[in-house]
């Protein structure tokens, strides 16, 4: 499996671990911010998922608040609202785009003290409609996946009481970890930077440890050691260990290295979202039956395409499918399929959500990365037709 495409792109080449090397050995003292052009200075920290912690705080909400928060989305969410000294209100998504659905926020409005509005897969929310739905509750905007997505010509992070980013391997802006915080609130900002210059800084140590371990993982996420080894290592791993030590809350401030590539990477997010979009457009016109499982731009916005799932129609198909794609050396991922399980055991869901549920059983998200070849664009349209053709959707 030599030439296994993979889903994700791990983007951290020998030159980015020399950087971080040489950096990590300098010890530079960090920047206080990081400019995003189209947003502004933002504050950068150890993660994204620090980085909803600290906007929490920031918000100086009571402690046991409920925080709105979609069932379907990444479950360290849910770890650092927790850590936060917060609870969960879970809510359901829109099936049109796979974020939080205003309608159930209206409906759950009054179990909520704030709001957390994941743009999933780069797909945006209805930001006005949460809105009017939360009636004035604070919204952190997770720009995790969105950096580059836009509603009415706007940057997601634009909209938010407060907004986070996330660089971590496998996101548009790929440096091992590294978020940053945003806010137009002068004073929320001034407390946010006085909370990041309190966190503990990165140790030399730290530092080079960090450089070699996001090195060898990102070589095990892309070819050739994918497809002969690492594919087969993640599997094992992600089997095993639980979602949240996949991903600790380290509170921290950020790694310098992480900084270091993440300025050197901001000027190409435009590039790269385009090359995705273009992607993701030859999917959209080449793909049988595309316009009943997969989700269409809205008008008003722009998604970055980070990642170009299938909604299927059952857990069989998305399985079958999958393994056919495997068979044909394309990688397939399944976002968060067991974050039902995972909420109901750690974090005390108890239903109400069917669309999330359903989602996390059919979704299957193919390759869409902006390294992909001509051929490979190619050879994926055609197994994914395949595939579709097999389970009798035609």
């Amino acid at each position: 499996m030599i030439n296994l495409i993979p889903t994700e792109l791990w983007e951290y080449t020998f030159s980015d671990f020399v950087t971080a090397m040489i950096t990590a050995g300098k010890m530079k003292k960090n920047v206080s911010s990081l400019h995003i052009p189209g947003l502004g200075d933002c504050i950068p920290v150890r993660s994204g998922r620090v980085a909803l912690l600290l906007a929490i705080r920031a918000l100086k909400l009571p402690p046991r608040s409920r925080i709105g928060v979609p069932l379907y989305c990444c479950p360290v969410v849910f770890k650092s609202i927790e850590a936060a000294n917060c609870t969960h209100c879970f809510v359901d998504i829109d099936p049109s785009n796979g974020c939080i659905s205003p309608d159930d926020v209206q409906r759950k409005r009054d179990q909520i003290d704030a709001l957390v509005a994941v743009h999933m897969f780069g797909n945006t929310c209805d930001i006005n409609a949460l809105r009017q739905a939360a009636k004035g509750k604070p919204i952190i905007e997770d720009c995790a996946q969105s950096v580059g997505s836009k509603i009415n010509g706007q940057l997601t992070g634009n909209f938010g009481d407060i907004s986070f980013f996330s660089f971590r391997s496998g996101k548009y802006i790929s440096v091992g970890e590294g978020g940053v915080l945003f806010t137009k609130n002068e004073e929320l900002l001034v407390e946010i930077a006085k909370m990041v210059q309190e966190l503990p800084i990165p140790s030399r140590r730290d530092e080079m440890k960090h450089a070699v371990t996001t090195y060898i993982r990102s070589k095990l996420r892309c070819k050739p050691l994918y497809g002969l080894i690492g594919h087969h290592i993640w599997t094992i791993y992600n089997r095993k260990v639980d979602p949240t030590v996949q991903a600790p809350i380290v509170v921290g401030q950020v790694f310098k290295s992480d900084q270091t590539l993440a300025l050197k990477r901001l000027a190409l997010v435009p590039l790269c979202v385009q090359r995705q979009r273009a992607n993701a457009d030859y999917y959209s016109y080449h793909i049988k039956n595309v316009q009943d499982i997969a989700f269409a731009e809205k008008q008003g916005t722009y998604y970055n395409r980070y990642l170009y799932p299938l909604k299927l129609y059952s857990p069989t198909i998305r399985d079958s499918i999958a393994k056919f794609l495997f068979e044909h050396q394309i990688g397939a991922i399944q976002p968060y399929k067991d974050i039902v399980e995972y909420a109901t055991r750690q974090h005390g869901y108890k239903g109400g959500c069917p669309v999330s549920e359903q989602t996390a059983k059919t979704i299957l998200a193919i390759p869409n990365h902006y390294h992909l070849t001509d051929k490979e664009r190619e050879h994926i349209v055609r197994t994914v037709n395949k595939g579709l053709a097999m389970v009798g959707i035609k």
